[in-house]
């Protein structure tokens, strides 16, 4: 696979820019405004490609012909889709219900480049300490 001069990562995580930098490969950050919400009936595999798919196109629009990643992660409990917390409080409460339980995480992640789109999604578990 030839890399491109410069890879545009269509996020606004920092624990994303932080772990494509930790590779050491050029990129430039241009975040996406995308309704992260799920669809009715959707798999938390099919939500997670979707959206991140939905990311690399936002930023595509702007940049066509770029070398563009994106990624949407999802937690899973008991296989109730976990959303991201809105508040230090809900985080606290989500913390607290995963404490000493294992859990799955689901990340979707949607590479464009000039010569086509690859998606992959990745489960792990993890379990908190109680």
């Amino acid at each position: 696979m030839i890399f491109p001069e410069e890879l545009l990562l269509a996020s606004g995580s920092p624990r994303r820019r932080q772990l494509l930098a930790s590779l050491g490969w050029p990129f430039r950050v241009e975040v996406p405004s995308v309704d992260e919400t799920f669809l009715s009936g959707e798999t938390p595999e099919e939500g997670c490609l979707r959206l991140s798919c939905a990311k690399a196109e936002a930023v595509g629009a702007h940049f066509p012909g770029s070398w563009i990643i994106a990624a949407d992660t999802v937690v899973l409990l008991d296989g109730e889709v976990l959303g991201k917390p809105e508040s230090r409080e809900e985080s606290r409460s989500m913390i607290l219900r995963l404490a000493g339980r294992t859990h799955e995480v689901l990340t979707g992640v949607t590479l464009f480049s000039p010569s086509g789109i690859r998606q992959e999604v990745e489960t792990t578990e993890g379990t908190f300490r109680p």
